[in-house]
């Protein structure tokens, strides 16, 4: 069969409704917040149009698919690749550029997906300041790339090819199952639990599955399927799993019949089709941008903006197109040139990350606050904050010596407080203890977080072996449900002996780490604030913190009320002209000893009022 013969519009319209799914998903996640899903029928297509490729009559040798896959996916890819850090030059903090750096590294490595696991943790950055996050998917492509045409070939005799084929997916269908439950990350982003998706489309074109007729029912199921899947489905689900079932299944529906009425009325319409062939070089653009534009608007960026930097990626997408992609898919032998080329990408990816994001970018006033990272804050070092190495409770949490006694418990908002808090007890009389953990706000019933159910366990029993005269709460809460087990809680610490029980209310939080919040006001005002009143959080968790301590019985102190203004415009920098906050959240060393020299007179008051 010759290409045209071959040819199916109607994919290139599935291709449509895939990249439609993920670029509202990003661009408005409530709208439609299980567009994700995109990505799994991106990936199901993938895997019936490359082993089609590889099966068609006659064959085609490995070596002249690999040009043909280096010819369609890299000259897009190394422009944005480009595009993207000469942006980044220009708006992103050396961390953050260090990180767009070795994101180029790991794309040219074909491993973008690997990489991504590697920035797994509590303090991993932003998935919003990553701007090529989204070429995670690729990567699992590129790798299903190469080793799926070695396997179809050393099974090319085998009359068990299609049970072996039936025998991966099984297998990379279960793999995707467990590690959903124990390792979500790894389900994610992982090749071999996402391999049966491009597998089910594998299927489709190595068992001949495609009907010509009779098959008007199952395209439309299909896409419904898809459709219902990108309404329902959200993030807080497990997925991908046995729930990326529906929109596979939905995929390979739709794939297996061309002449349905939505395949040829809807999908094989122009529109549909158009917008299918340059759903490629739209995946690649869109998400540089809107990661951009959210940095540049502090993370409030509005309707408008937000479209049209959609509206500039699909421009991008169709001059890449015509201009980049498609010449160079009918040209002859590129590979070499396109390697090398991507090669170069790779290596001006390395020379970010050599030199640390390059700092001097930035004029001599800025550049401290430029390389301002949680990563550098000690208070994540300690050996009682359970994500720091060799961490763990125990009596050693607990000051030695008499005297009154301090406890601190909580997430990682109350190990950035510690340092300062134990500076400041010194000048009170005081010991401290400090039980903190990332993620853990300081309840005994962490609901289905085992992890900080036992945690908070271990530190409540060394807690009320102590007896401390005063115990401080400190977390970043969850609204929904800590309110009642935290009251539950504090009734603990009063029947354990706890003479005083304060709650140090949450810290203004900031849409985009705070260190670019005040380089992006310096851009556009040339002058470095001492306030900002864009991209905060508004007042109504202190409020809810300081009415529950009020029924209670407990103390409270506000750390807006120390940070913030009755204008809502907050701090972001001492006296001594230190950043307040090292991310979007976390006190810096020098935004706790500004706030404890505020609130530290009530925190040590002894006594058992509250």
């Amino acid at each position: 069969m010759t290409p045209s013969e071959n040819y199916r519009p109607d994919i290139d319209g599935l291709r449509a409704v895939s990249i439609l799914l993920v670029v509202l998903y990003h661009a408005h996640p409530w709208l439609l917040p299980g567009g994700f899903v995109g990505v799994d029928v991106f990936f199901v297509i993938s895997g019936f149009l490359i082993t089609r490729i590889l099966l068609s009559p006659g064959g085609m040798p490995i070596s002249t698919f690999y040009a043909r896959r280096i010819r369609r996916i890299f000259p897009a890819l190394i422009a944005v690749l480009l595009v993207t850090a000469a942006i980044g030059w220009v708006i992103l903090l050396p961390p953050q550029f260090r990180l767009l750096g070795e994101n180029i590294v790991a794309s040219v490595l074909f491993a973008s997906n690997l990489f991504q696991l590697g920035q797994l943790g509590y303090f991993a950055p932003l998935a919003a300041e990553n701007p090529l996050l989204h070429l995670w998917s690729l990567g699992v492509e590129e790798q299903f790339y190469i080793f799926w045409p070695l396997a179809l070939g050393l099974l090319a005799r085998s009359p068990r090819r299609r049970l072996y084929i039936l025998g991966a997916l099984a297998l990379s269908l279960a793999a995707s199952a467990v590690l959903v439950v124990t390792h979500s990350d790894w389900a994610f982003y992982a090749p071999v639990p996402r391999a049966w998706e491009l597998l089910i489309g594998g299927l489709l074109a190595e068992a001949n599955l495609v009907r010509k007729c009779g098959s008007h029912l199952l395209g439309g199921i299909g896409l419904a399927a898809i459709a219902a899947s990108a309404l329902l489905f959200d993030r807080a689900m497990p997925f991908p799993g046995l729930l990326a079932l529906v929109p596979v299944v939905g995929a390979a529906l739709v794939i297996v019949s061309p002449n349905a009425v939505t395949n040829r009325l809807l999908l094989s319409s122009r529109p549909a089709v158009l917008l299918g062939l340059i759903s490629y070089p739209l995946y690649l653009w869109h998400w540089p941008l809107l990661t951009y534009l959210g940095i540049i608007r502090h993370g409030v960026p509005n309707f408008l903006e937000i479209w049209g930097a959609i509206l500039v990626a699909t421009v991008l997408s169709i001059l890449t197109f015509h201009f980049i992609e498609w010449p160079m898919r009918n040209r002859g032998n590129l590979a070499p040139s396109l390697s090398i080329a991507l090669g170069t990408a790779g290596v001006i990816g390395a020379a970010i990350v050599i030199t640390a994001g390059v700092p001097w970018r930035f004029p001599q006033e800025l550049q401290a606050i430029a390389r301002v990272s949680t990563d550098d804050n000690p208070a994540f070092r300690d050996r009682c904050f359970l994500e720091a190495p060799g961490s763990g409770f125990d009596a050693g949490c607990i000051g030695p010596g008499g005297g009154p006694l301090l406890v601190l418990w909580g997430d990682s908002n109350a190990a950035a407080l510690y340092p300062a808090l134990a500076q400041a007890a010194q000048h009170a009389s005081f010991r401290v203890g400090r039980f903190t953990a990332p993620g853990c706000a300081p309840i005994l019933d962490a609901g289905p977080n085992a992890g900080c159910t036992a945690s908070n366990g271990k530190a409540f029993g060394l807690i009320a072996a102590a007896r401390p005269d005063i115990v401080v709460l400190h977390a970043m809460w969850g609204f929904d449900n800590d309110l009642e087990k935290l009251g539950g809680t504090v009734t603990a610490l009063r029947n354990a002996g706890v003479l005083r029980v304060v709650i140090v209310g949450p810290p203004p939080v900031w849409k985009r780490t705070l260190p670019h919040a005040i380089i992006n006001h310096y851009r556009f005002s040339h002058e470095l604030p001492d306030r900002l009143g864009s991209g905060v959080s508004g007042p109504a968790e202190d409020e809810l913190m300081s009415g529950f301590a009020r029924s209670a019985g407990i103390g409270y102190v506000s750390l807006r009320k120390v940070l913030c203004d009755i204008r809502q415009e907050c701090l972001v920098r001492t006296p001594e002209r230190e950043v307040i906050a090292t991310d979007t959240i976390h006190l810096s060393p020098g935004g706790a000893r500004l706030v404890l020299g505020v609130i530290g007179g009530e925190l040590f008051r002894a006594g058992g009022a509250p």
